[in-house]
């Protein structure tokens, strides 16, 4: 048997109203009368009513994820190394710029049933993919490079963020000249910035890592140039330098002064500058680093003249006014 709906006319006496939370009953007193009494009324016994289903969007994406995964309305297919991937182009679109572009273009991906994708990995192109229809994708150590490199090329910027923050947290003093390496070669700027930070703030541990071996002459500068590096001396800079130029002394030797020019020799002890510096082979042999170390001595020299030798690298370190 129906049940009779709970507010209709026949169980509800003629001579009450319905009661309803949001209904202030009216006040004996005169001066209790506010705009409240008049607003208007809200929730279903409203005149009108905005009824909205939360779970309504996550609802409509399992249901086009059961179409993908079934083949059912698929107007597109993905081609990644020879693995094809059915899709909708109106999802891809939704949740990658460059697939919305690619489909909105007068180019012949915008009309082909199969569309060929380079640059993209299989593993990677079906974790971009069950993030769009699903809204999740897992993050791992193992995948996050990959996975940021896709999402770059698709202009996927949630998943990039995800990713840059993944490696944020997981950033150390192994791995830090690394990442900083490839935000920039992704143009992940904040993310850059914030690996660069990590090695200035913690170089001695840094250049004691196998990733510091492996700079370029020009990252190398990058970081020894900054008046942020912190350094509780600068024999710390020089020996990390020669560390550097002893891991591939006849490739990096051409180079070799434009990253000595960074090390701010004058600060050097003069003990250390004449058994640490002087004594290093490449130094000798080239009359353009060894005008940097007669700089250094002419300032040890000549305390009283250190205004007129003053540049760059008689300047300290910002750490030098912190470090103790």
């Amino acid at each position: 048997m129906l049940m009779a709906p709970i507010l209709s006319e026949s169980n509800v006496p003629s001579n009450r109203l319905p009661y309803n939370s949001r209904q202030r009953l009216p006040s004996t007193d005169s001066d209790d009368s506010s705009t409240e009494d008049n607003a208007p009324m809200e929730g279903p016994g409203a005149d009108e009513y905005t009824f909205t289903e939360n779970s309504h969007s996550s609802m409509v994406l399992t249901g086009l994820n059961e179409l993908r995964k079934s083949g059912q309305f698929c107007d597109v297919t993905l081609s990644v190394d020879g693995v094809k991937f059915p899709a909708h182009r109106n999802v891809l679109s939704s949740f990658s710029p460059y697939f919305k572009a690619m489909f909105l273009s007068k180019l012949a991906e915008s009309k082909q049933s199969v569309v060929a994708l380079k640059g993209i990995e299989v593993d990677m192109m079906s974790l971009l993919l069950d993030y769009a229809y699903t809204s999740s994708l897992v993050i791992t150590r193992s995948n996050v490079q990959c996975l940021l490199s896709a999402a770059n090329l698709l202009q996927v910027l949630p998943v990039i963020e995800a990713a840059c923050l993944f490696l944020e947290r997981h950033m150390d003093a192994s791995n830090c000249l690394g990442i900083h390496c490839f935000a920039e070669a992704h143009a992940c700027t904040d993310l850059q910035k914030k690996a660069k930070d990590f090695a200035l703030q913690n170089f001695w541990e840094v250049c004691h890592q196998e990733e510091f071996l492996t700079l370029t002459a020009a990252k190398l500068v990058e970081l020894t140039s900054s008046d942020e590096l912190e350094v509780e001396k600068e024999e710390t800079v020089f020996q990390a330098v020669a560390r550097w130029f002893n891991h591939k002394p006849e490739a990096r030797k051409p180079e070799f002064c434009k990253v000595l020019e960074t090390v701010r020799l004058p600060l050097l002890s003069p003990y250390f500058l004449h058994d640490c510096v002087e004594s290093l082979a490449v130094v000798r042999q080239s009359p353009e680093c060894y005008r940097y170390v007669e700089e250094a001595k002419l300032y040890h020299l000549l305390p009283d003249r250190r205004a007129e030798l003053s540049s760059d690298r008689t300047k300290p370190r910002n750490s030098a006014d912190t470090i103790e």
